[in-house]
């Protein structure tokens, strides 16, 4: 029916599911092993499910992983999403300035705009970088030689700032994964990324290799653009999760505490806020704890019906948006972070 398989690495680029200061903290952590750079992306992430010790502890061994490759091997950090602590991209953005611009700002409308109008006082940073990407396209070819090479990065943060705020406009975030689709051809534009391997770990939805009913994934994107793409997604059973008491709705956060956050095993899938009727095919035959599952074997029927993942509602079989499964049992809640 399925099989139970070995996972295999040597990848060469970690897609993130993040903004750009994260890629640029975190590969100036793979370069240095400077903690500091490490700690200021979970510091910025305080009160999000990513800021964990686990996680923390996972890129500390990274580190240590990528120092035992050859240079031309290691793995580097790639973001793709929009930019949605923008208060900190907007940051990301005035360091590139006070590093690259040092002279003529009379002369380009743009850098006089960027000055003058500062959304840190007016707090209104959709209206600002709305005026910026106009400007900042009205004097592209000025700016490339007063920029040089910052100007790709000071572009792509005020186009990827605006993206958040389109984001924020679709209630139902159907616009977020076509940018972050925009943002990869962006990202990879300089990097022979067809002939290396590249790993994501993102939510769930991004990694659907199909479109559902209300939108196309961006994992749906890749293959139709000739990209070798295999997803794999996580399922859970009786799991406890380490929720931050922000996704709550107001009256709710209490539950949080001091700590801002509260265990609970509501989010298994085998528990009926998310469960997964089929979790229970794996459940009987899993071996261990946690066991990655091969969908595509010859007599396997999540190649001919749809069997996973039940808010799809869609009559495609599993393997057109997923091949592999990783099924974690009793598995604890992630540890709280606790560097100093």
């Amino acid at each position: 029916m399925f099989k139970q398989i070995k996972a295999q690495t040597n990848f060469t680029y970690y897609l993130l599911e993040a903004p750009l200061y994260w890629e640029t903290y975190l590969n100036q952590y793979l370069d240095t092993g400077n903690e500091t750079f490490l700690k200021k992306t979970f510091l910025e992430a305080k009160g999000t499910f990513y800021a964990n010790q686990n996680f923390y502890n996972f890129y500390k061994k990274l580190y240590t992983y990528n120092q035992a490759l050859p240079a031309q091997d290691r793995i580097r950090f790639i973001s793709l999403d929009v930019e949605h602590q923008y208060r900190y991209s907007h940051a990301q953005l005035l360091t590139q300035f006070d590093q690259h611009v040092k002279m003529h700002t009379d002369t380009c409308a743009f850098i006089r705009l960027f000055y003058q109008l500062n959304p840190e006082k007016t707090g209104n940073y959709q209206k600002a970088y709305q005026q910026y990407q106009q400007a900042f396209e009205k004097d592209s070819l000025q700016l490339q030689q007063e920029l040089g090479s910052a100007y790709q990065t000071i572009h792509y943060l005020i186009r990827n700032i605006n993206y958040k705020f389109i984001a924020m406009a679709d209630k139902h975030d159907l616009a977020r994964d076509s940018l972050m689709y925009e943002n990869f051809k962006t990202r990879t534009r300089s990097l022979d990324i067809q002939t290396h391997r590249a790993f994501g770990f993102m939510g769930i939805d991004h990694c659907y290799l199909e479109g559902t009913k209300r939108a196309k994934n961006f994992g749906a994107y890749l293959p139709k653009q000739g990209y070798r793409v295999a997803s794999t997604i996580m399922l859970y059973s009786n799991c406890s999760t380490q929720i931050p008491s922000f996704y709550l709705p107001k009256p709710l956060r209490f539950l949080g505490g001091k700590k801002g956050y509260f265990m609970s095993k509501l989010r298994s899938n085998d528990r009926w806020i998310e469960y997964q009727e089929y979790i229970n095919a794996l459940k009987e035959v899993a071996p261990s704890s946690m066991t990655l599952f091969g969908l595509t074997g010859a007599e396997s029927p999540f190649k001919t019906r749809h069997l996973l993942i039940d808010e799809l509602k869609s009559a495609r079989p599993t393997t057109d948006y997923m091949q592999y499964v990783i099924l974690i049992r009793n598995s604890p809640a992630a540890a709280e972070l606790e560097f100093n």
